[in-house]
C-alpha cells in the first residue's frame, strides 16, 4: 500500500502543466509511507484504464489527484465532483463530451473525502494562497474525482486539488502565479495532514 498523487500531462495547446511538473518536486516517502506519482492522460476514455490500474496495482491508503485551473490564482481544495461530462474544448485525444454522465446510473455529485478544512488551516498558518472550491468544472478534472471517490473504499481519503499557473505558465501569458515550489510545499503539507488524518495514531509530521 502506499499514497498515490497524480497530475496530469498539458493539455489545450499548452507545453506545460504545474500538476505534471510539481510531482517531480515531491518526495519519495512521507511519514514512512512510499509516496507513489504519476501523470495522468487527458483523455477522458483513456484516463479510466489508468485510474483502474493505478489503483490495482498500489492499493492506496490516501489519493490526492491534481489539476491545472488556468483562470485561477489560489490553490483551490474541490468539495464536490459531478457525475458529468460537458465540455467544447477537446481532450488531447480530440473528444468532446456533451450532457453524458461519468458513471451511469450514479449519484448526481460525490463530496470530497479529504481533511479539506483542516488542509486550509494549515496552509493558512503557513502563507500560501488557497481557497475551498465548490466546483471542479465538468472538464477531465472532474471526472478523475469523481472516478476515485466511486471507485476507492469509502475509508480511503480521496480528493482533488485545483493548482494555479506557475512562473513557467506567467512567462507565456503574463497573468497572476503562484511559484511551483510553493505549490509542492502546499501539496506536501496536505499530504502530511490527510495522513495524519487517515491515520490517527501516527504523531502529526514534522513540517
Amino acid at each position: 500500500m502506499a499514497v498515490l498523487v497524480t497530475g496530469f500531462e498539458p493539455f489545450a495547446g499548452l507545453l506545460h502543466n504545474p500538476s505534471h511538473a510539481l510531482i517531480e518536486h515531491l518526495p519519495h516517502t512521507l511519514g514512512g509511507e512510499e509516496l507513489v506519482r504519476a501523470t495522468l492522460p487527458v483523455d477522458t476514455q483513456a484516463v479510466v484504464q489508468r485510474l483502474e490500474t493505478l489503483y490495482a496495482a498500489h492499493q492506496p491508503k490516501a489519493v490526492l489527484h491534481l489539476g491545472l485551473a488556468q483562470g485561477r490564482s489560489l490553490l483551490s481544495l474541490e468539495q464536490v465532483a459531478l457525475n458529468l461530462l460537458d465540455f467544447d474544448i477537446p481532450d488531447n485525444a480530440g473528444h468532446r463530451r456533451q450532457d453524458q454522465p461519468v458513471l451511469e446510473g450514479g449519484p448526481l455529485a460525490l463530496l470530497t473525502r479529504l481533511p479539506y478544512r483542516d488542509i486550509l488551516e494549515v496552509w493558512k498558518a503557513a502563507g500560501i494562497p488557497a481557497q475551498l472550491s465548490n466546483s471542479a468544472g465538468t472538464y477531465l478534472c472532474n471526472q478523475v474525482m469523481y472516478l476515485a471517490l466511486s471507485k476507492l473504499p469509502q475509508d480511503v481519503p480521496t480528493g482533488f486539488i485545483h493548482l494555479p499557473p506557475d512562473e513557467t505558465l506567467a512567462l507565456s501569458r503574463p497573468q497572476p502565479y503562484v511559484p511551483l515550489e510553493v505549490q509542492a510545499r502546499a501539496i506536501t503539507l496536505a499530504l502530511e495532514t490527510t495522513l495524519t488524518f487517515a491515520l490517527p495514531n501516527q504523531p502529526r509530521l514534522d513540517r
